[in-house]
């Protein structure tokens, strides 16, 4: 797994955490370790952690299956804004993975997150 990944896992696992009651203490503990090991990486954890949190408030109705109170017009809206927060997403693991010299540069073809 490329320190991006892990980074964009971490962040969500931290969501995950914080917005649930899931224990998730030993895979955070240890995702922090791989982590800790990259200089100056908190801030980019940071972008990754703004990013899933703002996908994960636009999936959390839809999640719970409300689809019916959104309206069909509301979660067009929602996943056209999910679909481009993955969008930035995916640049900002591209940038982790090259500033650290790991990976590959992840790409999307015939997706609209690629424009």
């Amino acid at each position: 797994m490329t320190i991006g990944e892990i980074a964009d896992r971490y962040s969500i696992c931290k969501l995950k955490s914080e917005r649930t009651d899931l224990d998730c203490y030993e895979e955070l503990d240890m995702l922090y370790q791989e982590l800790s090991f990259y200089e100056n990486i908190e801030i980019y954890i940071d972008q990754l952690y703004e990013i899933n949190g703002l996908i994960w408030s636009l999936e959390s109705d839809i999640r719970l299956g409300k689809e019916g109170k959104l309206g069909l017009e509301e979660v067009g809206r929602r996943a056209i804004k999910i679909r481009n927060f993955n969008g930035m997403r995916v640049q900002a693991k591209n940038k982790i993975n090259s500033l650290y010299k790991e990976g590959f540069v992840e790409t999307k073809s015939n997706h609209a997150s690629a424009i």
